[in-house]
């Protein structure tokens, strides 16, 4: 099979490819497979500022381990903490649990092995595998499926939330307030990539949201510090409300 660098060549940012082998140094990664990139760039001319630009970058990587044990929350934080040219968000899963999921026809795990860049394989980088075939029997069934059985949970922390506040019990308030939100989200990601999504922490959520849409991010940080600091309110409830 045809080989490739280590990094694709259109991903080959410094910042990037450090942290990259930082990453496969710490985890010891089978794959690496970017299935999307999103670039914003900023530039400013002035009279007293002089010419200035900034390129920002999110990546959305899935990270395929040997092992089935998860180990997505520590690898989220470690990009967090390391990544500093933008945003990275990781998914990590097991071989078996990927082999799987394409035998079940997911739809998201086959998109992203017959479409998404590999920048990383522990046996060399191949050209990404086009003999995988999704096959969309009722898509949009399924799809319905799921948006109509997280709807109703969703409205029921919101109802439970106002009750909550009625009666001034505002830890609740605010903790129903997180899993209507995250309920929302989850539903979201599951009928738009196909994702079957544990994830709890709300702005992972609305980060995983930002591969296909940035309107769940608009509605919940619409720009300045009262949105962050509601967001991050609502955010730590989940573990300490």
């Amino acid at each position: 099979m045809e080989t490739k660098p280590a990094i694709a060549p259109q991903l080959q940012t410094d910042d990037f490819k450090t942290f990259i082998q930082l990453l496969v140094d710490k985890f010891q990664p089978v794959k690496l497979i970017c299935f999307s990139k999103i670039s914003t760039s900023i530039d400013a001319i002035g009279c007293f500022i002089g010419e200035q630009s900034d390129r920002r970058h999110h990546y959305f990587i899935l990270m395929v381990t040997a092992s089935n044990t998860r180990i997505e929350h520590e690898v989220q934080d470690y990009a967090n903490t390391h990544y500093t040219g933008g945003l990275i968000t990781i998914l990590a899963h097991g071989e078996q649990t990927i082999r799987e999921a394409v035998q079940a026809n997911s739809k998201f795990f086959i998109s992203v092995l017959t479409t998404g860049k590999m920048i990383y394989s522990r046996e060399g980088i191949v050209l990404t595998d086009d003999s995988l075939l999704f096959i969309p029997t009722h898509v949009a069934t399924k799809a319905k499926k799921h948006l109509y059985h997280r709807i109703p949970h969703a409205v029921g922390f919101l109802k439970g939330s106002t009750e909550c506040l009625a009666d001034e019990n505002f830890n609740v308030c605010t903790f129903m307030l997180h899993q209507a939100v995250e309920q929302c989200l989850i539903a979201l990601i599951r009928v738009h990539i196909a994702y079957r999504s544990d994830i709890h922490n709300l702005r992972r959520l609305i980060n995983l949201c930002s591969c296909f849409s940035k309107e769940p991010g608009q509605c919940l940080l619409q720009g300045g510090t009262e949105d962050e600091r509601l967001l991050n309110l609502l955010a730590k409830s989940y573990s300490s409300a």
